[in-house]
């Protein structure tokens, strides 16, 4: 891949301009602009893009928008972004540690949470800096990947292994995954659920998240039995290319749990809507956990009696941190995780949003700007 780095960039120079595919409230659809190439503050890097994933949360966005906008001005999308590291901000020029750990020219993932990891935060200094949303997070409030250029917090900027965006391995689409669709479910399984080694865990949904969490669970943390359930035949197929033990519709679970004698330690909800909760409930053995991670009702009930009988323990679990990336991009250089990414032109954020939404894609896919 031959990519062509812009001059150096300080707060004095004109940057020029880029296009960029943005929220507006009351619009729908992503809005193609015309912006000027961000200059990086003192603690930040200038990325140019070379891959920026779409997720779910941007067609919930795009949805609410003309009804119940998120957020009230506009702002670039796209939370996931992978690419060139061309330009420091005052401060991490001058730091050596960090500029050389981010130098010109080096291949990076940008991390999808934005903590402000001050000493006064009470979610950055008791570990839970994947929760901190003092700062708006990119793409999510702030100017994200749907562009040419990003500009982030060095924190937030994680180096690649290889540096080499030809990695077969590691290509931008694969390394912008990594920043939601591979770290989400990372977290949650090993930071949040505490899966351990010979646990059976089922997975709930397997879009691009399930199927990395397929992958996680069997192949890093060594989980005993991994089954994978949704509705969609397709999907199942891909689960059970990933590794899944089994892969089988939701009403299906329970009978195969009984059948082949299995207990379940940990559900991984990606879907979040009531009949995967109840299902979840219901399958899980006494001191089981119900992780949750997806969206998809904006409120589910749980039986008290059912929780306290079973002494079942339920947790949510969001984004990741910093360390969650750098070990999910050694885990993807090291094959244990191979995300399932498509790359579209950028220019067709539109049609994706619209297809993703409609259930019509399964993996992930990874917009790539016009060079």
């Amino acid at each position: 891949m031959s990519i062509l780095l812009p001059p150096r960039i300080s707060s004095a120079s004109s940057p020029g301009v880029m296009t960029a595919y943005r929220f507006v409230p009351g619009k729908t659809e992503p809005q193609k602009q015309i912006v000027p190439i961000p200059i990086p503050a003192p603690d930040e890097v200038l990325v140019k893009i070379l891959a920026a994933g779409v997720c779910h949360s941007d067609c919930h966005l795009l949805e609410a928008s003309p009804s119940t906008p998120h957020f009230p001005h506009t702002y670039t999308l796209g939370h996931e972004g992978a690419g060139i590291v061309v330009a420091h901000g005052e401060q991490v020029a001058k730091d050596h540690d960090t500029s050389r750990r981010l130098a010109i020219g080096t291949y990076v993932a940008v991390l999808l949470t934005n903590a402000c990891e001050t000493p006064e935060c009470d979610s950055c200094s008791r570990g839970f800096a994947n929760v901190c949303f003092a700062p708006p997070m990119l793409g999510l409030g702030a100017d994200g990947c749907w562009a040419e250029f990003v500009k982030a917090r060095a924190t937030t900027v994680v180096p690649v292994p290889g540096n080499n965006p030809d990695d077969a391995r590691l290509p931008p689409g694969a390394v912008a995954a990594a920043t939601d669709a591979v770290m989400t479910p990372w977290h949650a399984l090993k930071r949040v659920a505490g899966v351990k080694a010979g646990q059976t865990v089922v997975i709930f949904g397997c879009g691009g998240l399930g199927l990395n969490a397929v992958q996680i669970a069997k192949n890093v943390l060594g989980a005993g039995t991994v089954i994978a359930s949704d509705l969609r035949p397709e999907s199942l197929a891909m689960a059970h290319k990933a590794g899944a033990d089994f892969a089988i519709k939701p009403d299906n679970v329970k009978a195969l749990l009984a059948d082949k004698k299995l207990f379940v330690d940990v559900v991984l909800d990606l879907v979040g809507i009531q009949p995967t909760v109840d299902t979840a409930v219901d399958i899980l053995r006494p001191g089981g956990t119900l992780m949750l991670v997806g969206l998809g009702a904006q409120a589910v009930t749980i039986s008290p009696l059912a929780m306290t009988m079973k002494q079942l323990v339920v947790k949510g679990s969001f984004g990741g941190e910093y360390r969650d990336l750098e070990e999910c991009l050694e885990a993807i250089a090291a094959g244990k995780v191979k995300p399932e990414v498509e790359e579209r032109p950028m220019d067709e954020c539109g049609k994706v949003v619209h297809g993703l939404a409609k259930g019509q894609i399964r993996a992930r896919v990874a917009l790539v700007p016009k060079l």
